[in-house]
C-alpha cells in the first residue's frame, strides 16, 4: 500500500517520542536512533511501492551483490555506466517519493549538500555549453565537446535499494557525477558511508549562479585548523609540497597501507583539536543527527593518539591544489582541489569513509571489495 505523505511525517516524528514512552532499558539515544530507522524505513518503502514493476525491478539489489553495492562512481555515467533506477526514469510522484527517501536519511545539511550537488550538474552543462559555443567551427575540440555535455545531468542520478526495508538489514545507494550516497540499515544501526561530494566548478565564476559555492565549508574548517598550529605542528601535518592523488580515498581505495599520516589529535592543544572535531563534524553532519552520533562515538572510542590530521601542497593558498586527510580506525575523510578546464583548481573532490565500517560491513559480517577507479 503507497504510504501518504502524511504517514511519512509521521514516521518521522515518531522519532522524538516522549520520554515516558521509552522502554526501561532503552536510552533516549537508542529510541531516536530507532526512530529514524523507522522513518527512513517508511520512506524507503514508500518510494519502491511508487514504481511500477520494471522500476522496481531496476532498483532493487540484493545486500550481499558485492558488484552492485560497490557499483558508485564519481566519474561522468559515459565513462562509468551506472546500474540502479535513473531520475531521468521518474515520474513527478516518483521523485517526491525519492526526495521523501532522501531527507529521511540525511541531515538538511546533508540533503542540501546532495540536491546542490544534482542542481550543479545542470550550471556544468550550461557553462559547458557555453564554452563549446566559443569554440570554432571545425574544431575537433567542439565536437567532442558536444558528445560529452549531455553528461551533465541533474537527471543522471542513479538509485538501488538493497535488501528488503521491511527486514533488519537494508539500504540504498544514489550515484551520479561528483556524487555517491551509501546507507546501510543493519539490526537498528545506521552507517552513512562512502559519501562522496564533488565539485566543478567549485565557484561559479559567471553568469548568473556567479559566486555559488559548494564544499566550502569544508576547505575553511581545514584552513582554521592549519592556521591555529605553530610552525612546528603544520611541519609535522605537511606531508608534501604538491599533492599525491594515489592516497585519495576514492572507488577502490578504502583500504590503507602503512601507518597515519601527520600529526596526531593527542599532539594538538585543546583549541586546536576543537577545531579537528568541527572539520570532522562538518562532514559527520550531513548524516542524521542518530547516524553521525554513532559514528562520532566510534572516533571518540578510538582515542586522539589514532587520530591525524594531514596536508599536502601550498598552506597558504586557499585557490591553489593542495589537499588534506584525516584518519582514524573509524574515520578517514579527504579534500582535494583538482585542476579546472580553464586552469586553476576551481574543482574539488571529497570523501568521508569508515575504513571498518564502509556499507555498514562490519555490522552485517560483509566484505565489500571495490574495484579500482581512475
Amino acid at each position: 500500500m503507497r504510504m501518504t505523505t502524511i504517514a511519512i511525517t509521521a514516521a518521522v516524528l515518531a522519532a522524538f517520542v516522549p520520554a515516558g514512552s521509552v522502554a526501561a532499558h532503552e536510552s533516549p539515544e537508542h529510541a531516536l536512533e530507532a526512530g529514524r530507522v523507522e522513518a527512513m524505513r517508511a520512506a524507503t518503502q514508500a518510494f519502491l511501492a511508487s514504481l511500477d514493476d520494471a522500476g522496481r525491478t531496476a532498483v532493487q539489489a540484493s545486500l550481499d551483490d558485492n558488484a552492485r553495492r560497490t557499483a558508485w562512481s564519481n566519474l561522468p555515467a559515459s565513462m562509468v555506466p551506472r546500474s540502479g533506477l535513473a531520475v531521468a526514469q521518474m515520474n513527478a510522484d516518483q521523485r517526491k517519493a525519492l526526495h521523501a527517501m532522501l531527507a529521511a536519511a540525511f541531515s538538511s545539511q546533508g540533503y542540501l549538500k546532495t540536491i546542490t550537488s544534482m542542481w550543479h550538474e545542470d550550471v556544468l552543462h550550461e557553462l559547458t555549453l557555453a564554452a563549446i559555443a566559443k569554440l570554432p567551427d571545425g574544431d575537433p575540440a567542439k565536437e567532442r565537446g558536444r558528445a560529452f555535455a549531455p553528461n551533465f545531468d541533474s537527471e543522471k542520478f542513479f538509485v538501488t535499494v538493497f535488501g528488503d526495508p521491511a527486514g533488519k538489514d537494508w539500504g540504498w545507494m544514489m550515484t551520479g557525477h561528483h556524487y555517491a550516497a551509501n546507507f546501510t540499515v543493519a539490526d537498528g544501526k545506521i552507517a552513512f558511508t562512502p559519501l562522496f561530494l564533488g565539485a566543478n566548478p567549485q565557484t561559479v565564476p559567471d553568469g548568473r549562479f556567479a559566486g555559488w559555492r559548494l564544499l566550502q565549508h569544508e576547505a575553511d574548517r581545514a584552513f582554521a585548523l592549519l592556521g591555529a598550529m605553530s610552525p612546528e605542528q603544520v611541519k609535522r601535518a605537511v606531508i608534501a609540497g604538491a599533492v599525491d592523488n594515489t592516497v585519495f580515498a576514492g572507488k577502490g581505495r578504502q583500504d590503507r597501507a602503512g601507518a597515519p599520516k601527520g600529526i596526531p589529535a593527542s599532539a594538538l592543544d585543546p583549541v586546536q583539536r576543537q577545531l579537528l572535531l568541527a572539520l570532522i563534524d562538518e562532514y559527520l553532519g550531513d548524516a542524521s543527527d542518530e547516524a553521525a552520533a554513532r559514528q562520532r562515538a566510534a572516533i571518540a572510542a578510538d582515542g586522539p593518539d589514532k587520530l591525524h590530521f594531514a596536508w599536502w601542497g601550498p598552506t597558504g593558498d586557499p585557490k591553489a591544489r593542495y589537499m588534506f586527510q584525516v584518519e582514524g580506525p573509524s574515520i578517514i575523510i579527504d579534500y582535494v582541489r583538482e585542476g579546472s578546464p580553464g586552469g586553476g583548481f576551481n574543482h574539488v573532490h571529497s570523501i568521508a569513509r569508515d575504513p571498518r565500517n564502509d556499507y555498514g560491513a562490519l555490522w552485517l559480517e560483509q566484505h565489500y571489495k571495490e574495484a579500482h577507479q581512475d
